[in-house]
Formats: structure tokens, sequence, C-alpha cells
């Protein structure tokens, strides 16, 4: 057959989750897309799946009409590590201050320059991104930090996790979170967290 494009919403770092990634193909086929679908089942490696297959108009672009993105970070917080939740969590053996965190998270909401959070290697001509919702909540010992933005820039939401993560452990001041903020001072933001804890989990279009 012919080589067929794959166009997906935009890629992930190496190690990130996706529970919620869309993908256009454009094919000329007689076959239902059910059968598409099983087709492309039997040949993906078993870390891929497609959930849902759909008819789209001609002027659908995973990437180009993708609106927003929500991500989520899972953060085990604990003192006991647990081998079911290694690969889908970042371990923080310290105590960590939840309505600090959230304080913090509030103001990242709205439109601004996020360029203090993206990590070298970025190759986007502007910085500034709309973040909707920014939600910090606790399941058990799993805190989730979930975030709906307008786009994302290079290991963004690993470095604002990492940064609120320190705000928590009471090592960073709110005060100079802040001027992080205002200033694009790096000084004041904590270390990008591990891959491992990231999931993409959907695409709004």
């Amino acid at each position: 057959g012919l080589p067929t494009i794959v166009y997906g919403s935009g890629r992930t770092d190496s190690g990130v989750h996706a529970q919620g990634q869309v993908a256009h193909i454009r094919v000329r086929s007689k076959l239902a897309l059910r059968k598409i679908q099983s087709g492309l089942n039997h040949y993906l490696p078993l870390d891929i799946s497609i959930l849902l297959i759909e008819r789209m108009p001609a002027s659908f672009h995973a990437q180009f009409s993708a609106r927003r993105k929500v991500y989520e970070y899972r953060v085990l917080n604990s003192q006991v590590r647990s081998p079911l939740r290694r690969l889908r969590s970042f371990q923080v053996w310290d105590q960590l201050n939840l309505s600090r965190m959230k304080k913090a998270a509030e103001l990242l909401t709205g439109r601004h320059d996020f360029r203090v959070f993206e990590s070298s290697g970025g190759r986007r001509k502007s910085a500034v991104r709309t973040i909707r919702k920014f939600q910090i909540a606790k399941q058990g010992n799993l805190i989730l930090f979930t975030v709906e933005a307008d786009g994302f820039l290079y290991k963004m939401v690993r470095s604002m996790v990492g940064t609120l993560i320190e705000i928590g452990r009471s090592r960073l001041a709110l005060p100079d979170f802040k001027k992080a903020l205002i200033s694009g001072n790096r000084h004041f933001t904590g270390p990008t967290v591990p891959p491992q804890g990231l999931t993409l989990k959907r695409v709004i279009y």
C-alpha cells in the first residue's frame, strides 16, 4: 500500500504517558471504520491502542484544530514506595503543604509569559500561554496536578509541578515564587520532575 502520514495533536516528552492522544490520517478505503481500527491495533505495539476511530471533515487537523490540552501529573506522597505506581507517578517522601501549593497554582492561571518554566531546547518563538485551570487534589497518598491550557512549552508542566513541590516542602516562599513569575528568574523555580508522572489526559477541539 501507499505510505500514510500520521498527524498527531503534538509530541510528548520521552517517558510521558498519553491517555487521550489524538491523531488523524487521510486514506482511501472501502473498509468499515471498525475494521480499520481493528487492523491498526493488530499491528501497533502493545503499549499503543486506538480507543476510538471517527470520520472527520477534510478541514480537521489533529494538531492545528486543537484548542486546549489537559495534562495530569501524579505525585506519590509517601515514605513507602509503591511497586505498582512507580511507572505512573513520582514519589515525594516529604510531607507537602497542599494549601500553599494551591495558592501558588492560582497565580499560574490566566495569560502569562511562561518562559521561566521552559527547559532549554524549547523552540517556540513566544512563551505566552493561557492556563484556564490548574487544580491540585489529594486522593489517599496521591496528589494530582491537573492543568488545562491553550498550549505548553517544552517540559513546562514538569517544571511547574517541580516548583510547586518545592513550595509544598516550604523550600520556596510564595513571595519569591511571585518574583520568578514577574522577572523570569529561574533561581526561584524548582527542578523539573521526571516524566513518568505526567499523562496527556485530553485534547479539546
